[in-house]
């Protein structure tokens, strides 16, 4: 019979896991036959992207793209808050759809 592994925990000055850990986290929770390679990897994911900051979206570029042409398609110039509350968005993201360069030619097909 297997030895269960013994899931990696942080030292106390450590408790709040950061990014790396957490995505390592999930891979051995969907896929637990790769603990030996976490453990390896590790250490060298942290050495390549030590320092960097990063964003990660909630939607994908193709659901965002899909949003813009939704607001952008039912703007008519007095709108912002029906749409914002159509599309469970916030009025401030309405505008920012509107404000981004190339929405001011389609919006004018659109009035």
């Amino acid at each position: 019979m297997a030895k269960k592994p013994i899931p990696y925990t942080a030292p106390a000055m450590f408790s709040d896991p950061d990014l790396v850990d957490r995505i390592f986290d999930y891979i051995l929770a969907e896929m637990p036959e790769l603990h030996k390679a976490v453990i390896a990897l590790k250490p060298q994911v942290r050495a390549e992207f030590n320092g960097e900051r990063c964003y990660i979206t909630t939607n994908t570029p193709s659901e965002r793209q899909q949003l813009v042409q939704q607001v952008l398609s039912q703007f008519n110039g007095r709108n912002a808050t029906e749409i914002a509350r159509r599309l469970q968005i916030s009025r401030a993201t309405v505008y920012r759809i509107i404000k981004q360069p190339g929405s001011v030619k389609k919006l004018s097909q659109v009035c």
